[in-house]
């Protein structure tokens, strides 16, 4: 009878046997390049996850694709009725105008031409867009609209030869309704869509406890963008200090170990990540199929920025912060068309507005303040008045004998009851009609049409935005102020004043002509709604 003797390693032969381990690592891939071979290593980290998940990451997966093309189906239908109305109409008005034939363009004509966007806004990845800006979707969408047109033209002119400027016209017109068309539609097929249950995709977010609570408020406001908040991931540290009190502001919260369980509990086929390098080494994150790297550690990430490859290498292209010559011209040109065609359209408005302030209050129509313009230099900006003579003086005493007023004054530098506006003044002031006179500083290219609000120089007002952000200030002073901006159809009166330089800034920063647009017809609806009027 034989026996086995079983020897066990000591502290010498288990340090051995890990530096051949360690060896062996350092022999794999030695034959690639440093970069490679940082790309491999990262390989090898998700295959060892992949290998790790179960069949619930499949199912997820599978979930996903039905979620995508159940919130496509609304925006593909507004996308397609909308522009096929707009042909219809817009051919339909120009071949009256030029004498031509009528129903030159046929019903199938019309529907092949607006089948063509669909495809052209799928490349561009308006289906289903969740969470996408509606800056960059509104962008891509006149895009993609206005390539479907070009395309439709071509046909046109090739099937027509001698009807070549009846299709261009009729392309034209289209896109040009199509601006202000398209975006609305989608808004509001968002609105209904959204509260539909099978609409969307349910969301998790992986976060520091502050930052995660944040993001679930705003998603929660803003369900129309197709990402409904379900529950916040917590590492195992921040579970324990901060669960309760997020649970007691009604949002779920669980560990992050959890994360695949949450997933398939709530249907949840995307995660929000954010401040925390863990969840790279997790096998429960990564087997949800959407996520979604977050910029929340000061990491200078633009609105226009997009994924870019090097080669084998993946990285992010940051757009210009510094904008060429060319661009201002651009913006300078679409400020001077703008601002006359709405002046010679509003003209009997104007006229009116002035005989009403004439007849609500003795003074006069129009009073300037001199405002902060570029390059620091001062400009008469020009108003309607909205408030009774010798404001001023009223405004100090309400503030000297009305602590609450003086603490709101303080806090947003406006106050929602101001004792000082007339009754016209309240109007002109909730619709933003007494901002109308500032077309002609406008014209003057003293201000734009878009950008950051001018600010004074006063010890009540701005001076905050001078004295104590003097790196932002810096910045206000390099571009023109805007007649309407960010601020005023984010937050408008509803927000602090810290979050008028906050949007200041990002509008600097990811400044276009794009984004110009979509802040103007933004500014109409929030005029139209009056979203945050006081």
């Amino acid at each position: 009878m034989q026996t086995r003797v079983t020897r066990t390693l000591g502290p010498r032969s288990t340090h051995k046997a890990g530096m051949r381990r360690h060896s062996l690592r350092q022999v794999r891939y030695h034959q690639l390049s440093r970069i490679e071979r940082t790309h491999a290593e990262s390989l090898t980290r998700s295959c060892r996850l992949s290998s790790s998940e179960n069949g619930s990451s499949r199912d997820l997966a599978n979930r996903s694709l039905l979620q995508s093309v159940m919130t496509s189906i609304p925006l593909l239908a507004a996308d397609f009725f909308t522009l096929w109305g707009l042909l219809f109409a817009t051919t339909a008005l120009v071949e009256r105008l030029c004498g031509l034939p009528h129903n030159l363009v046929t019903f199938e004509t019309a529907v092949v031409a607006s089948l063509l966007l669909v495809p052209i806004s799928q490349l561009a990845g308006l289906y289903p867009a969740l969470g996408t800006s509606a800056a960059v979707e509104f962008r891509q969408l006149v895009q993609s609209a206005g390539t479907a047109l070009c395309i439709f033209s071509g046909i046109g002119i090739v099937a027509n030869p001698g009807s070549g400027p009846y299709f261009i016209a009729a392309s034209l017109l289209t896109l040009l309704l199509a601006v202000p068309s398209l975006p609305a539609a989608r808004f509001t097929a968002r609105c209904i869509a959204s509260k539909c249950s099978w609409w969307g995709a349910p969301v998790l977010i992986y976060a520091p406890a502050d930052v995660a609570t944040d993001l679930y408020r705003r998603l929660t406001l803003m369900e129309e963008r197709g990402l409904r908040p379900v529950a916040v991931l917590l590492s195992r540290t921040d579970y324990w200090t901060n669960a309760s009190r997020l649970e007691k502001q009604g949002i779920r919260t669980f560990e992050a170990q959890d994360a695949l369980n949450c997933a398939v509990r709530f249907k949840a086929t995307w995660v929000l990540i954010g401040g925390d390098e863990q969840w790279i080494e997790s096998a429960e994150i990564n087997a949800i199929p959407n996520r979604v790297l977050l910029s929340t550690q000061g990491l200078d990430f633009g609105m226009w920025d997009r994924p870019q490859t090097i080669g084998a290498v993946c990285g992010l292209w940051l757009s210009n912060q510094r904008h060429g010559t060319s661009q201002e011209y651009v913006k300078r040109a679409v400020d001077v068309v703008t601002t006359l065609l709405i002046m010679l359209l509003a003209s009997p408005l104007l006229l009116g507005i002035a005989a009403a302030i004439r007849l609500s209050s003795p003074g006069p129509i129009l009073y300037f303040q001199n405002r902060i313009g570029r390059n620091g230099r001062t400009f008469p900006l020009w108003k309607f008045r909205s408030m009774v003579p010798d404001a001023d003086r009223l405004l100090q005493q309400c503030l000297d004998n009305n602590p609450e007023m003086r603490h709101e004054w303080e806090t947003t530098h406006k106050l929602k009851r101001d004792p000082r506006v007339t009754w016209i003044g309240r109007l002109l002031r909730a619709t933003s009609l007494d901002e109308l006179p500032q077309l002609w500083n406008v014209l003057r290219g003293e201000m734009s049409l878009v950008g950051p609000r001018p600010i004074v120089n006063s010890s009540t007002y701005d001076a905050i935005y001078i004295k104590e952000y003097r790196n932002e200030y810096a910045t206000y002073t390099t571009v023109r102020p805007g007649l309407t901006g960010l601020w005023q159809v984010t937050c408008r009166n509803n927000g602090v004043y810290e979050k008028r330089i906050y949007w200041d800034m990002y509008y600097i920063r990811n400044m276009s002509v794009w984004l110009d647009l979509y802040i103007i017809l933004r500014t109409i609806r929030t005029v139209i709604l009056r979203e945050g009027a006081s």
